[in-house]
């Protein structure tokens, strides 16, 4: 009886209806819109040295820590542990039929559940290279500290990865947080709103790999 409660429980957990749409929602809001801001104070350093090191200053020295701590934890490292946690539940509960239909939709499942995983990886060594490393060992992530850290070719690649996982992920997560939340319900009206996150895709990864790149 515990096995088949436990997996009574799964079940349950994998197809809950405000669960998933939950998990939709975190990932537009706040992760989605903490992923464009990230992007986008990053690539500051194709302004110059100085414009990315006013960013880290902004953060390190001018805003509160008390306030910042709130920030990091309601914004983004809890939303975070639900969505990446729940979205494996889902991942491994999924359906892969790509084999057997390979209709383009199908394969954004696909890939949208593959991207997840890889993003867990990306951002646990992400995290761990920057925020924890300059918290508990004092690593540099100014502007020279950056170039340093990514003149290993591999670690570069390595983050193309992991910004292309990242931008395709939300892309194509706000295709289908518009289904989830009703927002577009005819074909027409998804066709048009694949065609806008294919678009949103294309420029978020050109800023990420445009804000790496900087520091090369």
């Amino acid at each position: 009886m515990t096995v088949i409660a436990a997996r009574r429980r799964s079940l349950l957990l994998a197809d809950n209806h405000i669960l998933h749409k939950l998990h939709s929602l975190s990932g537009i809001v706040p992760l989605g819109i903490f992923l464009v801001q990230h992007l986008t104070l990053n690539s500051f350093a194709l302004a110059s040295p100085q414009h990315f090191n006013a960013v880290i200053d902004f953060f390190n020295k001018k805003m509160p820590s008390h306030i910042l701590f709130v920030l990091e934890w309601g914004l983004i490292f809890l939303p975070l542990l639900f969505h990446g946690l729940y979205g494996l539940v889902i991942t491994a509960h999924g359906q892969v039929n790509v084999g057997r239909y390979s209709y383009w939709r199908n394969w954004m499942y696909l890939w949208q559940r593959i991207s997840g995983v890889i993003l867990i990886v990306f951002i646990a060594v992400h995290v761990w290279g920057t925020t924890i490393s300059h918290r508990l060992f004092g690593a540099n992530i100014y502007y020279d500290g950056m170039v340093e850290y990514f003149r290993n070719p591999l670690l570069v690649a390595f983050y193309l990865v992991g910004i292309t996982s990242a931008t395709f992920h939300l892309s194509n997560g706000i295709w289908n947080f518009c289904i989830r939340w009703g927002i577009t319900v005819s074909e027409r009206a998804q066709q048009a709103c694949a065609k806008v996150c294919a678009v949103i895709f294309v420029l978020l990864t050109a800023l990420g790999w445009a804000a790496l790149f900087a520091f090369r």
